[in-house]
């Protein structure tokens, strides 16, 4: 059981059983964020962990982008919800070493990612440890319905937003110090700082049979959905959207540049599904098709598949 996902699906089995039925939880463990009606309106619930020397190490990203990125990353769960984001709880675990000025530029950086967001920041907690870690937990209020990962279906067609495999190009260019590349700004940027989704949640709640946040990788991330919608996936390498410069710099680094964009984790764009009629309004690339069965395939240029060591980022493993 060390593996991340194999050990979520035992939580969800070991949480679900002996619990009497609640109507007011409508969606639980195991998509992006739960959804819990309250009576009047569901509310959308995730919870996010930053821990230093796991998600990130300090010489590599300022206080201020730090704080930025970790609520953003949160909050990207319930954009692919179809949500909105409200209000936000922030727990933070300092080491002694951690300043003072740190601290102000940790907080500075989340009150710019509360105001990008909307999820105005509400409470949360302070303590010390061994590793600096910022544990975000955000509410949001859905569009309309919460999309979920389990409404994709055969036909359907697969979209990405903006483009793959920056940030962790950013982040492999951050860690061999080529800082000299070309384009390397745009790329190590793109890691310290997510995009913001908020703007396309309505398009979303109207066009998306389902949707998930790119964070572990896109082959990943697709994975869950067809495995919660039970269908499969194929997408065709030549549409994935790659930034100007991503070929170049990942032969420059020794990477394939459409297994990192497919496998590179950290993006926080979003994947969603929609019918194949669908007047899709998101600015998005078209990069698959959902099918019957349950396999997940990619695809060259002549339609031959492509095999990758790896789907994506996993803990434990």
């Amino acid at each position: 059981m060390h593996d991340e996902f194999t050990k979520i699906e035992w939580l969800k089995k070991r949480f679900e059983k002996g619990t009497v039925p609640s109507r007011e939880v409508i969606v639980g463990i195991g998509d992006d964020a739960a959804v819990i009606d309250f009576g009047s309106r569901p509310t959308i619930v995730t919870v996010d962990t930053h821990v230093e020397d796991v998600h990130f190490r300090r010489e590599l990203i300022s206080c201020r982008e730090l704080g930025r990125r970790a609520v953003i990353a949160a909050a990207s769960d319930v954009w692919a919800m179809a949500s909105t984001p409200s209000g936000a709880l922030v727990a933070l675990t300092f080491p002694d070493a951690f300043t003072d000025p740190d601290f102000r530029e940790l907080i500075e950086g989340i009150a710019e990612a509360s105001e990008l967001t909307g999820a105005r920041i509400i409470g949360g907690n302070l303590s010390r440890g061994r590793s600096l870690s910022i544990t975000t937990t955000v509410f949001g209020l859905p569009a309309e319905e919460a999309v979920t990962r389990d409404g994709a279906r055969p036909g359907d067609r697969i979209y990405v937003t903006g483009e793959l495999g920056a940030a962790a190009l950013g982040l492999a260019i951050l860690e061999a110090g080529a800082s000299d590349l070309e384009h390397a700004e745009s790329f190590v940027s793109r890691w310290r700082r997510p995009p913001v989704h908020g703007q396309i949640v309505r398009e979303l709640a109207q066009s998306a049979t389902a949707a998930v946040d790119i964070s572990d990788g896109c082959l990943q991330d697709l994975q869950h959905v067809c495995v919660a919608s039970s269908v499969g996936a194929v997408i065709e390498a030549s549409d994935i959207p790659m930034a100007r410069g991503h070929r170049e710099n990942c032969a420059a680094l020794g990477f394939d540049p459409f297994e990192l964009a497919l496998t590179g984790g950290e993006d926080y764009e979003l994947l969603f599904t929609a019918p194949p009629d669908a007047e899709v309004q998101i600015p998005a690339t078209p990069i698959g098709t959902i099918i019957e069965g349950s396999e997940v395939r990619v695809l060259d240029s002549e339609g031959q598949p492509i095999e990758f060591g790896q789907t994506g980022y996993r803990h434990f493993s």
